[in-house]
């Protein structure tokens, strides 16, 4: 007698229940246990983003690293009673990817078609970053999916000769990291993308004229992790790593070295200048 009395309760209980929508992809940050009905573009998946800290180390002071700033005197690692000024420092990233012990390579999943000057295309891993002492916010790269531990990383310095010299950068959505049209130190209209500009002043008298360095040549960099990192499911991974510009003109004689010595001198260390600093989830 009491079940056909509840029976109505029940069915009306029923009738009122909604289903709850929501992300039901376990590989997605947003993963929601509790939905019922796979929402179909909600999901939002993992993406890894690298910031770069620009840091002097001191010929002097050789625990301590500071934070490069533009127009501040530096004293040269090769003469210490010889001071310099670093006026401008902006690169490009490309080809990030994570690499296991075993030597597999992990990268983004997203790709994008590059529009060239000749009217052809190119279809590539969207995989770039800006970077520069005064850009301060980490760049996201893309999107990854992947589990398991990883040893290092592994990223070009620079990009591709073809995307420097035969994209049509003003046909690219304002946000992408390639769309440097009004970029002065990043574009020049005759000769295409600039992937490593480099402004110094050799010495602090006011008459020094700024020496003016681009680096054209894409520079490949593999740095290992301090101890193996495990990337689990459904988190973003940030990176920092950390370019040391006293690495770069460790071998500098200010003085007396002419602009082509100081630049083949500065190329021959780039692959030297940057460590990681941090791996984490967030």
């Amino acid at each position: 007698m009491r079940f056909w009395l509840l029976l109505p309760i029940v069915l009306l209980m029923s009738a009122c229940y909604e289903p709850k929508e929501g992300c039901l992809d376990i590989e997605a940050t947003n993963y929601d246990v509790s939905a019922d009905d796979p929402c179909p573009t909600c999901c939002k998946y993992p993406s890894i983003s690298i910031q770069v800290q620009h840091n002097v180390v001191l010929p002097t002071m050789p625990d301590t690293s500071f934070s490069m700033k533009y127009a501040t005197k530096y004293q040269s690692p090769f003469d210490t009673h010889h001071f310099f000024f670093i006026d401008r420092s902006r690169f490009f990233i490309s080809d990030l990817k994570l690499v296991r012990a075993s030597g597999e390579e992990v990268g983004v999943t997203d790709s994008v078609w590059l529009p060239l000057t000749n009217g052809d295309s190119i279809f590539v891993e969207n995989n770039f970053s800006k970077h520069d002492r005064d850009i301060f916010q980490a760049a996201t790269i893309g999107t990854v999916k992947t589990v398991g531990t990883f040893s290092g990383i592994k990223f070009t310095l620079g990009l591709p000769e073809q995307i420097v010299q035969e994209v049509w950068i003003d046909t690219l959505a304002a946000g992408h990291p390639l769309a440097v049209e009004n970029d002065t130190l990043s574009y020049d209209e005759t000769y295409g993308i600039i992937p490593n500009h480099l402004i110094i002043r050799p010495d602090t008298l006011d008459d020094t004229q700024p020496i003016d360095f681009r680096f054209n040549d894409p520079k490949q960099i593999s740095l290992d992790f301090s101890q193996p990192f495990s990337v689990e499911r459904g988190f973003n991974i940030k990176l920092v790593i950390r370019l040391n510009y006293m690495v770069l003109f460790e071998n500098i004689d200010f003085k007396n070295d002419t602009p082509e010595v100081m630049r083949a001198k500065i190329d021959s260390q780039l692959t030297n200048a940057f460590s990681v600093v941090s791996i984490k989830l967030e």
